[in-house]
Parts: C-alpha cells; structure tokens; sequence
C-alpha cells in the first residue's frame, strides 16, 4: 500500500500536464492584487519543479532532441548562455533564469505533442481555458463592483478601482486586466465550439452563460483602454471571418484569395472603426453613469448659518469620474521605447546583452534610463536580448514553425476539429501582432507570457495528430 501511494504521487510529481495546469494558474493570480505577493513565490517553487519534469521527462528520455526544430531551439539556448556569461555582471542570475524560462517553454509547453497523447492534450486544453473563462469572469465582475461603490480605492501600494482614468480593477496593471479579458472571451469561443459540444459535452457550458461571460469580459475590456488587448480582439475575430470565408470554397486559387482578401481589409476596416466607436461610446457612458453614482449632494443642516435665497441649499461639488486617457497619446510612449532599445542593440549587436541586463544597460548608457522598465516590444528584446545570431535562431524557429501551421491549416478545412484548430490559429496571430505593443514571447516570466507557449503547443499538437489520422501530410 505505501509503494502503491508512493508511485501514485511520483506519477501526479511527474506529469506535464499537471504542472502545466498549476503553472498557468499560479501566473494568473500573480495579476491580482493582494494574490500577486504569495503567487511570485510559489511560481518560484514550480520553476523549480518545471525543471525537475524537464530533466525527467525530456532529458533523460531524449525527447528534448526528437522534437521538430530541436537543433534550432538547441542553438537559440547556447546562444543565450553564452551571452549571458559574455556579458557577466550582477545580473548573471537573472539571465540565466531567462534562459531557463526559455528551456520550460520550448519544450514542456511548445513540445507537449511529443510527451503526452493529443486526447490527454485536448482535455487538459478544456480545463485550463474554462478555468480562464471563470476566473477573468469573476475578477472583472469584481472589478466592476468596484467602481459602483468606489471610483478609486487606494490600498498600500495597491490601486483599485479606477487608475489614470483606466479600469484597473483588482488587477496589478490595466494591460494585465485588459489581456485576461481577452483570453477569456477567445477561450469563450473554442469552450462553445461544435466540435468541443459534440465530443466533450462535460466540458463547456451553455449558450446563455458564454454571452453573459463574454458581455462582462468586453465591458471591462473597453474600460481598460488598452490599445494593444484591442487588436488582439480585432485581429482575433477577422482571421476568423478572413478562414471562414475560404473555407467555404472546395479550392481556393488565386481569384477566391484575392477577393477574399479585398473582402477582409473592408472588414478589418470596419471592425477596427466600428469597435473604437463602441469603446469610446462605453467609455463615455459609464463615466456619466458613474458620476450620476458618485455625485455627493450633502445638505445643510441646522447649524449652518442662514445663506440668501439666491445660492443653493446644497453642496453640488461633482467629483466627476473619467474613463479614457487624457492626452492621447496611440503609441503610448513606444516610439521612444522602440527608439532607446535600438540604442541598447547597438551596444552589443551580434551576441546581445542578455535579457537581465537591458534596465542596467539602459540607465549605463541611456540619459535619464528607459522611459518604462520593458521595452514593450516582444521582439525587439528578443533583438537586444540575444542579438542577430540569437534573433537569427528564434526568427527560423518561428518562420518554420508558421509556415507547417499554415500548410495543416489550408489541408484541414473539412476535418471535425478544424474549427478547434483554426481558433488556435487565430489566437496565434493575433498574439504575434500584439507581441509589437507588449512584454510577450519571451520577454518575461508571467502569464502573458507563457498563454502564447500553451496555445503554440496545442496548437501544433492537432497538427502532428490530426495529420497522422486525416493522412494530410503534403502529398499524402
């Protein structure tokens, strides 16, 4: 019976799947305020464990070097060592906690395929984004509540509420609100997928409760003002449209592309003009709204002394609550960013100057030191982080990785799961443009981060399943 117990727990100690579940959720509570503190120090804790899953799972059993591209992934790693001792200073560790991040998502997220079923993938696949779907729900309706009862709430270091005229909610960072509303309302759309309905009917939800979810995700969404989290959503929806209407077609030559195309640009247009109108108009009427609510109308009482006719019996100082950045300013600083990183790049063009060292770089060699601590561009710090030969390296990964995707994704078009899979790829396309605006890829070790390496992973996982079933391999 102790042995029996004991293989039980090494078998919970050592599946991928568990530890990518834990993993996800411990990063999403590191966005919420109070949560974030005790979150930073169990991720460390599952780090640690991650690497030990690593070691056992990928190393050992040599699945770390069987896995498509693995030579490229091989040398985007050395490349980053050797960077982070090349330029060795008292953020050696930091670096070097980098690149192990790098290691975990390359292979126990992006080379999931390789070590666990795709069905065992599928589930944990549903699981994961309901548990998304729930939590953003409850933490924007949490969020909500509170600007109804208090515009801003200022707790120790922690803003809540309404911050800089943006929903920040009880999140750390509006960006942060902002990006889990939107992986709730894409996982809203895969969870009530027909194919997920027809094969997993345990694992959605009904109708009803997907549009109240998606509802409340979007009104938060709009009061966060984040352009970048914005098209996200945009993108998102019109590579959807852009894949159903080719789909439509038994073959799609060059004449179906091109007026679908054209047919797409009018729609991305229209989206992007019509959904700016909506979150302006939002923005502006929950402001009304919460100003009506918040207005203090505090009548005199007997003690006050008698006042003329003329002035009010009342106190009608309005606290106005704004939603909605002043001074608008689209590229949010970025240029200047973008401007400071090229800076930093030249320092140390071809091997980087590793990625724990960019904010002490910036304050060595930049006046005044970078405007933010990150330099929102996800590939940018890719660029300064490990240089052309270790941008060169990621850049091919990427590149062939993409284009098989894409080949499954025009093969697929008739298979079950193809409106599983093509949501994926939406996911992923949309990720890679918001990776210019954010702190992305592989920019840093939180949720936002690694969503992009679970979806990458499953994503690739229908690939190499769905081909071998289907027999839709090129040529076969």
């Amino acid at each position: 019976m102790p042995g029996h117990t004991e293989n039980k727990i090494k078998l919970i100690f050592f599946d991928t799947s568990i530890f990518r579940i834990v993993y996800l959720i411990t990063l999403f509570f590191e966005m919420i305020a109070f949560a974030d503190i005790v979150a930073l120090g169990i991720k460390c804790i599952v780090l640690v464990w991650g690497g030990v899953v690593f070691v056992r799972n990928f190393l050992i059993n040599h699945i770390a070097f069987k896995i498509k591209y693995s030579a490229i992934i091989w040398s985007f790693i050395g490349e980053g060592l050797f960077t982070s001792f090349w330029n060795f200073s008292k953020d050696l560790p930091a670096n070097l906690v980098f690149v192990y991040h790098s290691i975990i998502c390359f292979f126990i997220f992006y080379g999931m395929y390789a070590q666990k079923g795709h069905k065992v993938l599928e589930k944990e696949m549903l699981i994961l984004l309901r548990a998304f779907i729930f939590l953003s729900t409850f933490f924007a309706v949490v969020s909500l509540g509170i600007i109804i009862f208090r515009a801003q709430v200022s707790i120790g270091p922690y803003y809540l509420g309404i911050f800089r005229n943006r929903l920040i909610g009880v999140y750390t960072n509006q960006n942060l609100l902002a990006f889990s509303m939107v992986v709730s309302i894409v996982s809203c759309d895969i969870v009530r997928d027909k194919y997920v309905r027809d094969n997993y009917k345990s694992y959605t939800f009904p109708g009803w409760l997907s549009v109240l979810c998606m509802f409340i995700n979007f009104l938060a969404l709009f009061l966060s003002d984040s352009n970048a989290s914005f098209v996200f959503i945009i993108i998102y929806f019109t590579v959807r449209i852009f894949y159903k209407s080719l789909s439509a077609y038994t073959y799609v030559g060059f004449k179906q592309f091109i007026r679908e195309g054209t047919s797409l640009i009018v729609c991305c247009v229209t989206m992007v003009s019509g959904s700016f109108v909506a979150r302006n108009t939002c923005q502006d009427m929950i402001s009304l709204l919460l100003s009506d609510v918040h207005r203090m109308e505090e009548p005199l009482t007997d003690d006050t002394p008698m006042i003329s006719p003329k002035q009010s019996a009342v106190n009608t100082y309005i606290p106005d609550v704004t939603i909605g950045r002043e001074n608008y300013d689209i590229s949010s600083g970025r240029i200047t960013l973008f401007k400071q990183g090229l800076r930093l790049f030249l320092i140390s063009p071809i091997i980087g100057i590793g990625r724990g060292n960019i904010v002490a770089y910036g304050e060595k060699y930049i006046d005044g030191g970078l405007i933010f601590s990150e330099l929102h561009n996800s590939y940018l710090t890719i660029l300064v982080s490990y240089g052309i030969v270790g941008f060169l390296n990621f850049l091919i990964f990427a590149f062939l990785v993409a284009v098989s995707i894409c080949k499954y994704l025009i093969r697929s078009v008739h298979i079950p799961s193809a409106s599983v899979f093509n949501k994926l790829f939406a996911i992923l396309a949309a990720y890679c443009a918001y990776s210019f605006f954010e702190k992305a890829i592989l920019s840093e070790i939180t949720f936002m981060v690694v969503f992009f390496w679970l979806i990458l992973g499953y994503t690739v996982s229908y690939e190499k399943y769905e081909s071998r079933v289907y027999n839709l391999y090129d040529g076969g």
